[in-house]
C-alpha cells in the first residue's frame, strides 16, 4: 500500500510540475520580421496587437490561417498550443470558423 501511495504522489507531482512549466512559456522574437511579429502577437493572445501586426505585414487573416507557420507549426496549431487566449485568437484569425474541439475552416479558393 505504501508503494502505491508513493507512486501516486510522484505521478501527481510530475503532472503538477509539468503544468507549471508549460504555463510559463515566454516567446522572445529572434528577429523583427513581420511573420515573427504576427507569431508573437498571436501567442500573447492580444487581438488588437495581432490585428496591427497583420496589417503592418500587409497580409490577410486568411493568409495567416492557411499559409503561415510559427516555429514550423501552422499558426492555428501554434496558437492552440501556446497562446494565452487560443479560442479568441484562432476565432479572430479564421473569421469565426474556429472551434477548439474540431477546427473546420472552409477555405474558398476564390477568396
Amino acid at each position: 500500500m505504501k508503494t502505491f501511495t508513493k507512486t501516486l504522489a510522484v505521478v501527481g507531482m510530475t503532472f503538477g510540475i509539468a503544468g507549471v512549466a508549460s504555463a510559463n512559456v515566454e516567446f522572445v522574437p529572434s528577429d523583427d520580421t513581420a511573420s515573427t511579429n504576427i507569431c508573437v502577437s498571436a501567442a500573447e493572445g492580444n487581438k488588437n496587437n495581432l490585428r496591427d501586426a497583420i496589417e503592418n505585414a500587409g497580409v490577410s487573416k486568411r493568409y495567416v490561417a492557411t499559409k503561415m507557420t510559427c516555429n514550423d507549426m501552422p499558426v492555428i496549431e501554434f496558437v492552440a498550443q501556446y497562446s494565452e487566449n487560443p479560442d479568441a485568437i484562432n476565432s479572430y484569425i479564421t473569421n469565426g470558423k474556429y472551434n477548439s474541439s474540431s477546427f473546420i475552416a472552409s477555405v474558398n479558393a476564390a477568396n
